[in-house]
């Protein structure tokens, strides 16, 4: 059974498409060609605004940032957001998604763009609140600010599973990438459907569907699964706290794939008696940063204000 599930899975991966020049054709932003491919991004012209960096999640690409990013722009930043290896617009190398491939990716990023020694802001959602915590803690420094939204990285659902499929990929690989598109499909339906009139929500949820249709999509997702999203980043928040890096945190209420009551007690544990806050975000799925827009700018916006 696994052996045709394994045929199955790589013959469904191989008739997906590749994302190539034409692909990339309607991409906006510009690219740029790092040690493990390509990476997709977007920056603001003004370098004269304070940089603010958005890092996207595990099964979105850079367009998650959106509905926020003219929100953000009228605070007075400077938004970069850019596609994390295996989704949008850039490479997907058949490398392990560790949080340590994507700090490393972000930080060639900020050199090849020449912004590697200016004060930096951070935003994370989901997945990229884990790669924002790694980053932060190895640039506590340079950060200003450290804006975490349903963040992952506190507590790792199914460790078992997880330490499983670790070790034993040829086993269980194949079922997995079997059972990832229907779940995703399903997942990118409901975070949708309670926004059917407001378009931009409706435009992500395409987008999301349509990188189910590129190969190279689904096997990051699973290496993301058993790499960074199967790391804990205890070490990481402490270590922010003991620093002078400004810190809030917002958790949904209704999400169900960083669920809050946990994970924000593990995070208000970690960083007990630092200028780090977190609150839940009443009605909010784990779809808010693009579902949530005026709502998260309006709780974090004296936040965003304040002098370093």
């Amino acid at each position: 059974m696994a052996i045709i599930s394994k045929h199955f899975s790589h013959a469904k991966e191989n008739n997906r498409k590749v994302m190539s020049g034409a692909a990339r054709a309607r991409a906006p932003g510009a690219f740029l060609r790092l040690n493990h491919g390509l990476t997709h991004y977007e920056l603001d012209d003004d370098a004269t605004r304070p940089l603010l960096i958005c890092i996207h999640g595990w099964s979105t690409a850079s367009y998650v940032w959106d509905p926020l990013k003219p929100l953000l722009r009228a605070q007075g930043y400077r938004v970069l957001s850019y596609d994390l290896y295996g989704r949008g617009f850039s490479d997907r190398p058949k490398v392990a998604q560790t949080a340590k491939l994507f700090t490393h990716q972000l930080t060639e990023l900020l050199d090849r763009l020449s912004l590697n020694t200016q004060p930096l802001n951070v935003v994370g959602y989901s997945m990229g609140g884990a790669i924002a915590a790694r980053f932060v803690s190895e640039r506590m420094h340079q950060v200003e600010r450290l804006l975490l939204i349903a963040p992952a990285g506190m507590a790792v659902r199914a460790p078992g599973l997880r330490a499983f499929a670790q070790r034993y990929p040829r086993l269980t690989d194949p079922h997995i990438l079997a059972l990832l598109p229907p779940v995703l499909r399903r997942q990118f339906q409901n975070a949708s459907k309670g926004f059917k009139d407001d378009p931009t929500v409706q435009l992500i949820a395409n987008k999301q569907m349509r990188e189910l249709s590129y190969r190279g999509y689904l096997p990051s997702l699973l290496s993301s699964l058993k790499g960074v999203l199967a790391t804990r980043m205890q070490a990481e928040h402490e270590a922010i706290t003991r620093s002078p890096v400004a810190v809030r945190a917002i958790f949904a209420s209704e999400d169900t794939t960083i669920p809050h009551p946990q994970a924000k007690a593990l995070f208000d544990q970690w960083t007990a008696g630092a200028d780090q806050v977190s609150h839940i975000m009443t009605g909010a799925g784990h779809a808010l940063a693009y579902t949530h827009a005026q709502q998260i700018l309006q709780s974090v916006r004296d936040f965003l204000s304040e002098a370093p």
